[in-house]
């Protein structure tokens, strides 16, 4: 029963971020049909979209948690706030490591990518122009919760326990060694995933393009999968949507004032 209160949770978290990021979802798809006009309505679209997710993270949560369960991970916090046990102590300690390496991980990626900004497309550039604070508030919602889910609580759930299968400690965990392959692993495929909203915005992807991108998720990837392996999927979701706030929307700020709007 814990599992499935668990799972309901992590899903109903999951359905927040796929509506919240709708806003910044339709002003891509805006820079998008200037290039090529949709063949479906807009509505339909946004409909599709949510079903996709419910479907998507459906799978997402039930396969994640069940796989880092087998591996002795999951979301520790959750599962003894459900059982009663709940150290307010150990939790406060977790979430402010959270937000303070995310952060950090945040201004990182903001300081990187002004020395990419000469390389951007001017598509790019156009949708910075004009995407608001608040766009990109509500998208880190998103990148917050359903891309940790999706990367981590699946993905790099999923991975370590087949690996694990070869390569294990005498108690039948994963080994260090192992799980520091499959976060490399997973964050380039976290890294890889950044790329279509790219090519969709300017048609094509140049190689300093293509290096700027997996470049720039490597640290909040490496962050987060570090932080899920030690505290949890809760404490990668924080430091997540903490990096997505200082670069989304303080770096709306700052990346406007140098691309001069």
């Amino acid at each position: 029963m814990t599992f499935w209160i668990e799972f309901g949770i992590l899903f109903t978290a999951s359905l927040l971020g796929a509506l919240a990021i709708l806003p910044y979802s339709l002003r891509l798809l805006e820079g998008s049909v200037q290039k090529k006009p949709l063949k479906m309505s807009m509505q339909k679209i946004v409909v599709l979209s949510v079903v996709q997710n419910v479907i998507l993270f459906a799978v997402v949560t039930g396969v994640g948690l069940w796989a880092a369960h087998a591996i002795g991970l999951g979301a520790p916090y959750i599962e003894a706030a459900l059982a009663g046990n709940l150290s307010s102590q150990s939790l406060m300690y977790a979430v402010v490591v959270a937000i303070v390496w995310g952060a950090i991980a945040g201004a990182t990626l903001l300081i990187a990518d002004l020395f990419f900004l000469p390389y951007w497309p001017q598509p790019l550039v156009d949708t910075a122009r004009k995407t608001t604070a608040w766009e990109n508030f509500s998208a880190s919602f998103y990148g917050g919760i359903n891309e940790e889910l999706l990367i981590r609580l699946f993905g790099l759930s999923v991975l370590l326990w087949l690996l694990s299968l070869v390569l294990h400690t005498p108690s039948g965990a994963p080994t260090i060694a192992g799980f520091w392959i499959v976060n490399v692993v997973m964050t380039i495929v976290f890294g890889l995933g950044h790329l279509p909203a790219i090519k969709n915005l300017a048609g094509t992807i140049s190689p300093v393009m293509f290096a700027r991108t997996l470049l720039l998720n490597a640290p909040i990837g490496l962050l987060c999968g570090w932080l899920f392996w030690i505290y949890g999927i809760e404490a990668a979701i924080v430091a997540h949507f903490c990096a997505d706030i200082i670069y989304h929307v303080y770096g709306t700020f700052v990346l406007r004032q140098k691309i001069g709007v």
